[in-house]
């Protein structure tokens, strides 16, 4: 499990929006995940490690 540290969950939710994503929903539609996964992983609540993997990388962070 990983999560996102809460320095990084503000430049995380920004991300979402740069990317042509208007919502935590449409990003998890996109993806394939359920609703609550993206939630968890824009809030700072683990979520699974390949998950949080998928989804820093669609918005163009460093999952690091």
């Amino acid at each position: 499990m990983h999560r996102l540290a809460p320095e990084y969950i503000d430049k995380v939710k920004s991300a979402l929006g740069d990317n042509g994503y208007h919502s935590q929903q449409s990003l998890a539609s996109y993806m394939g995940f359920s609703f609550s996964t993206v939630k968890s992983f824009l809030t700072g609540k683990p979520v699974d490690s390949l998950d949080f993997i998928e989804l820093s990388e669609k918005l163009g962070l460093d999952w690091r």
